[in-house]
């Protein structure tokens, strides 16, 4: 990279409060030139204009980096579905699995994004359900079995990648056993390393060599800690994303995993209790994330952005990790293909479609309902 302004944009996803193109959206993207956007609920008015947004932004991003920069939603199904009032929708993870349409859930999500003109779905959740976790997570989970979880991402990935679309594993190394919701607090998972091996993180070990992106939790994971620093308390109480243990040893060294590395949402409360969004954006980077997920308020945008510079000007080490991680996003935007060059399906094409597969997992479901009272 040119400058570590140029590197610090790389390195974060961000997110923003408009519905339409204006000045301060403008001057924003102008001063960050981020790696990533990602785009809610808020929006999203109708259908015309969201795809008008999508593409304005990835014009103006393509035109200042030379570069498609990476253009996200979280379109889970069920529970976290932003494009249901726009287009129809889309059935939750559990009904999916249940149903045995793993893989066709994930190519409608696809579809969705695709018809947007996103590149990128963060799902699927591989937590590993459990009945700590019912009430924050819900049917966002494919289940109870870790074998299940693994089984349902890899469908899921596949679904996406038919229309040209990235998934991103979440939440590592797994929220499945907590019961706060990180976005309010930091949950603790209290399991040993063993059990966090063998059950929360399969699904992950699965499908390393498939994740295009792994996102990484604002929970503490004392028993991971633990094994790794010979009980020393004080890291203990680190979310994961900024655990140098958790990230660059146990998800890149001992699994091996090679792809883009995210922390969750920066502005979340399991991540800012006791630290400002500018010193978790250093320690994320110093953890070992490549990307940094900052999803809405553009002074903490702001604040990200200049404390990864400040720490690269003074701090030659920090430095060279920030431009490591600024590479690895550059190498990765270069395989994406131009976003303004999607050709869109028909909305109503689409939104029939959407229905159809709901109908067809509530048709699977019934007929299980119905072989389960016969029985």
């Amino acid at each position: 990279m040119n400058t570590h302004r140029e590197s610090a944009g790389q390195v974060l996803w961000i997110g923003f409060e408009a519905e339409e193109w204006d000045g301060q959206l403008e001057s924003l993207l102008r001063t960050i030139r981020p790696g990533g956007v990602i785009f809610f609920q808020r929006n999203i008015q109708n259908a015309e204009q969201f795809q008008g947004l999508v593409r304005r932004v990835a014009g103006f991003l393509l035109d200042n980096s030379g570069l498609p920069p990476f253009l996200a939603v979280d379109l889970e199904g069920g529970l976290v579905d932003r494009f249901r009032e726009v287009l129809a929708p889309l059935a939750s993870v559990r009904q999916a699995v249940q149903a045995g349409m793993a893989r066709e859930l994930g190519r409608m999500a696809g579809r969705e994004a695709a018809f947007f003109s996103l590149n990128v779905d963060f799902a699927p959740v591989l937590d590993v359900g459990s009945a700590e976790s019912e009430s924050v997570l819900g049917s966002r989970t494919a289940g109870e079995s870790a074998e299940q979880v693994a089984r349902f991402g890899e469908e899921f990935l596949a679904g996406l990648a038919e229309s040209g679309v990235l998934g991103c594993g979440k939440h590592f190394p797994g929220l499945g056993s907590g019961c706060l919701d990180s976005h309010l607090a930091m949950p603790r998972i209290e399991k040993d390393a063993t059990q966090l091996w063998e059950h929360d993180l399969l699904p992950f070990r699965s499908l390393a060599s498939r994740l295009p992106m792994v996102m990484v939790a604002h929970a503490a994971y004392p028993g991971l800690e633990a094994e790794a620093s010979s009980g020393d308390r004080r890291s203990q109480s680190l979310p994961a994303s900024l655990s140098r243990q958790i990230v660059s040893g146990l998800l890149t060294q001992r699994i091996g995993y090679e792809g883009l590395v995210l922390s969750d949402d920066l502005e979340m409360g399991g991540v800012l209790e006791g630290r400002t969004v500018g010193e978790a954006a250093v320690a994320a980077i110093e953890a070992g994330c490549d990307m940094l997920l900052v999803c809405r308020r553009a002074d903490y945008v702001q604040a990200a952005f200049e404390a990864i510079v400040r720490q690269a000007e003074r701090d030659a080490a920090f430095r060279t990790a920030v431009d490591t991680a600024a590479q690895r996003v550059i190498r990765a935007r270069q395989q994406l293909a131009d976003p303004l060059s999607n050709r869109m399906p028909d909305g109503e094409t689409l939104r029939g479609e959407i229905q159809a597969l709901a109908a067809e997992i509530e048709r699977r479901l019934s007929r299980e309902a119905r072989k389960e009272i016969k029985a």
